[in-house]
């Protein structure tokens, strides 16, 4: 689902599609300009995709969250990286070396 903000609609006096920049033709209806028209603000909306609609691609499906629905999980501490293998000096390197990138 893509996000838009309710000024990118251009403010829709009555029900139509509207392109909105990075998402594409969204079919806005009479309650959607009921719900968020009114709203003070700026009010942020979900925008999910629709096949069926022969005119618009998406359609506005409600309000997005304010927050992160999950929680965030303290994470393990990441493992040290190895270090890496110690390569010959260059003059050294035979062609396998050079191939094998040792």
């Amino acid at each position: 689902m893509l996000k838009a903000r309710w000024t990118q609609f251009g403010q829709p006096a009555s029900p139509r599609v509207v392109f909105v920049r990075g998402i594409g033709d969204v079919r806005v209806t009479q309650e959607d300009i009921d719900t968020y028209g009114r709203m003070s603000g700026d009010p942020e909306v979900l925008c999910e995709h629709v096949a069926d609609d022969p005119e618009a691609n998406h359609r506005i499906s409600g309000l997005a969250p304010s927050t992160p629905a999950v929680a965030d999980e303290p994470r393990e501490p990441a493992m040290a990286r190895p270090s890496p293998v110690p390569r010959r000096p260059a003059r050294k390197r035979s062609w396998l070396d050079v191939l094998l990138r040792r």
